[in-house]
């Protein structure tokens, strides 16, 4: 049995699937505290059968989300060694930001040593600002992370509660990226740990394995959670995730479809191009920062079931303040859902009241007041539409194939999820002439996108056969390659070192997605090859059997 669990805006969704099937499901309400929430949904749904048969539990949390959102993070110090190149000024994201003197080049050879008396200095003045967490972060670390190292064993010296070096984080060359990856993955530490702590004390409790507890990552992809203590970057988005992966196991695995997940906050949309998710091609932004942090990609609006309606300046204006924000007076505001019952024939006479109050400041009816309180919903939704498909058919082509036939991007459905998709659907399919399909299970479609994930991992390999070096970032291996080293003999090696890593079981489970092989030229002849791999662990996705 797998259980998933999502938390969303207003509700805390829980599902069951055992053998392909859901078993049971349950929706909670979250309360203010979103970690005693999670925690008291997990206790209330699993029973001790459950938990007897249970093969894993994983969760998607917005506890880090929200942390960014709210500016709720922690105070963090940055040493970033820049090297040559762009005005590094834009990189100073810590609360403090030490620029260290040293380089190393794109191919991993140090050119200039690192100082590290100065950077002892910085690192003793960011303790006397009482800033816990540190950041490094060096530009080409990921071909030779010598001198992130460095930095690393100088501050054991100084007990910092939490140090993240930016190697780690991703294989992937993009300085800029990196720093902002290392930051945020300091500045949410602190909130991150206490859900952490808050489900490694659920886990002893019920007496659960911690190897059965996963975590949802924003690519869809699953990681467990004694893998994630380090790397809190790592949960962020998860919800939007879930919501995509539910939508698209439950569309029956569509292939060029848009996937509208209606909650009681936000409506997130994602997209599916031939029978994939879109991914983010270079990393997800993250607040105002762009980062390494590989995610689906999606749009999301202020729009939810209880997003409060009101007249602003003789205009309709839906959310994005919802019932939850307010203690006293819930019941004296009119929200979407209410709307869509109305318009739906679900009389309330209890909304009748707000309704008539709103409609007269207007001087219109209730009904042409829904009418135009549920165009305005759908155009919020169309528009983020339209910016996702337009962002989707500008990405940068790298096929001949694409190049030649000029291959667009056009959806041919939407699949609908979340509470009030039944009630949103006839007006979706009436306003952006399209299909939309709601379908079984849409209410707890994001638990279920949680449940039927499988680990994912990518791993870059660049091999340089000059120096005779090579290295695989994610796994932390930097060994020595003959001049002779090819890139078929690059592949096996990759291949062979993610096997060792027991992160997989069986070779068929990882494939090469990218490969390249460039000659390097010196005063006129050929003196070596510069190899790049990358691979990643296949996505396995649970097909549903009802």
């Amino acid at each position: 049995m797998i259980v998933g669990l999502d938390v969303g805006g207003t509700t805390i969704d829980t599902v069951a699937i055992e053998n392909g099937k859901v078993v049971a499901f349950k929706k909670f309400e979250r309360g203010r505290s979103l970690i005693d929430s999670v925690l008291e949904s997990l206790n209330q749904f699993l029973s001790k059968e459950m938990i007897s048969n249970l093969e894993r539990i994983t969760l998607s949390t917005t506890v880090t989300t929200n942390a960014i959102v709210q500016n709720n993070l922690d105070k963090v110090g940055m040493i970033i060694e820049s090297g040559i190149g762009a005005n590094p000024e834009f990189l100073m994201c810590g609360d403090m930001n030490f620029l260290a003197d040293g380089y190393i080049n794109n191919r991993g050879i140090e050119i200039k040593p690192l100082d590290i008396k100065s950077i002892e200095n910085a690192l003793q003045n960011f303790k006397q600002e009482g800033i816990e967490n540190l950041g490094i972060v060096g530009k080409f670390s990921v071909r030779n992370p010598q001198h992130e190292l460095a930095v690393y064993e100088a501050a054991k010296e100084y007990n910092f509660k939490f140090v993240s070096v930016g190697y780690k984080l991703s294989g992937k060359l993009n300085f800029p990226r990196r720093v902002f990856s290392t930051y945020l993955n300091c500045a949410v530490y602190s909130i991150f740990n206490m859900f952490y702590k808050s489900i490694l004390a659920f886990s002893q409790e019920r007496k659960i394995p911690l190897e059965k507890i996963f975590i949802q990552k924003p690519d869809g992809g699953i990681v467990n959670l004694q893998n994630i203590e380090c790397f809190p970057i790592f949960s962020i988005l998860s919800g939007p995730a879930a919501s995509a992966q539910g939508g698209f196991v439950l569309s029956n695995f569509a292939k060029n479809a848009i996937i509208i997940d209606i909650g009681g906050t936000t409506t997130d949309i994602a997209f599916l191009s031939n029978g994939n998710l879109v991914l983010e091609p270079y990393g997800a932004k993250i607040g105002k920062y762009p980062t390494l942090v590989r995610a689906i990609y999606s749009q999301s609006v202020g729009l939810g079931a209880e997003s409060i309606v009101k007249i602003v300046d003789d205009t309709v204006k839906i959310g994005p303040e919802t019932k939850r924000w307010y203690e006293k007076g819930k019941n004296e505001f009119i929200t979407f859902y209410d709307i869509l019952q109305f318009s739906n024939s679900c009389y309330e006479n209890s909304i009748n009241a707000g309704l008539k109050s709103l409609s007269s400041q207007l001087n219109i009816s209730q009904e042409n007041f829904c009418k135009l309180v549920i165009s305005r919903a759908v155009a919020m939704i169309e528009e983020k539409i339209k910016e996702g498909i337009e962002y989707i058919n500008n990405l940068p082509v790298y096929t001949i194939n694409k190049l030649l036939y000029g291959e667009k991007f056009a959806p041919q459905k939407i699949i609908l999820i979340g509470g009030p998709a039944q009630l949103l659907k006839p007006h979706l399919e009436n306003e952006l002439k399209i299909k939309v399909e709601v379908p079984k299970h849409y209410l707890v479609a994001n638990a279920i996108g949680c449940a039927i994930g499988s680990i994912s991992k990518e791993y870059n390999l660049v091999a340089d056969t000059i120096q005779g070096k090579l290295v695989i970032p994610e796994l932390n291996i930097y060994q020595s390659i003959p001049a002779d080293f090819t890139i078929d003999q690059a592949k096996k090696v990759l291949i062979e070192k993610v096997l060792e890593s027991r992160e997989v079981k069986n070779q068929d489970d990882v494939e090469i997605v990218d490969e390249s092989s460039f000659n390097m030229i010196r005063s006129f002849r050929f003196c070596g090859r510069m190899i790049r791999i990358k691979a990643q662990l296949k996505p396995k996705l649970l097909n549903l059997r009802d």
